[in-house]
């Protein structure tokens, strides 16, 4: 199946547009989801008392998915594990 490929990672997306106008932070618990064949780097991030993972794309797109470095690399693991 097509989307077999992607795995589904927890993110925050940010008003930028309410934060401009009111100066108040407005954020959005999401997700999304992303080829791991497409990934470029990832790291450790010290955002969320450092349990997030900053994740570059091949594309020139980052992101910042909200689990710990290990976690996500557990994610990694187990999603290609299946699919090569």
């Amino acid at each position: 199946m097509f989307t077999d490929r992607f795995i589904n990672v927890p993110i925050k997306l940010y008003d930028l547009e309410h934060k401009e106008l009111t100066g108040a932070e407005v954020t959005k618990d999401t997700y999304t989801y992303i080829n791991p064949f497409e990934i470029y780097a990832f790291r450790p991030s010290d955002e969320n008392n450092g349990d997030c993972t900053h994740v570059s794309m091949k594309s020139g797109e980052s992101l910042l998915v909200y689990v710990h470095i290990n976690e996500f690399i557990k994610m990694l693991n187990e999603h290609t594990k299946i699919r090569i």
